[in-house]
């Protein structure tokens, strides 16, 4: 069986769009300080969440189904 190219990134927008609303947040390591105190290191390490909206996951999905749908179009309909 043969993969289109269009079949791979459906499949990985409608992947990408599940795991946006499955789980919506990102942590993401920011910036890390070392701090001595009293002669100990010290690691800081701050992190930011980013939140993935709602419609970008529902989106992705919507559009990954979109091409999934046309990659399967007869492509005799395609070359009019």
């Amino acid at each position: 069986m043969k993969f289109n190219s269009l079949v791979i990134f459906g499949v990985l927008f409608i992947a990408l769009g599940i795991a946006g609303l499955v789980h919506p947040n990102l942590m993401m390591p920011a910036k890390k300080q070392e701090l001595e105190i009293a002669g100990n290191k010290v690691i800081m390490e701050t992190r930011r969440v980013v939140e993935i909206p709602k419609v970008l996951g529902v989106l992705l999905v919507v559009a990954g189904g979109a091409i999934l749908f046309l990659s399967q179009v007869n492509p005799s309909l395609r070359r009019r």
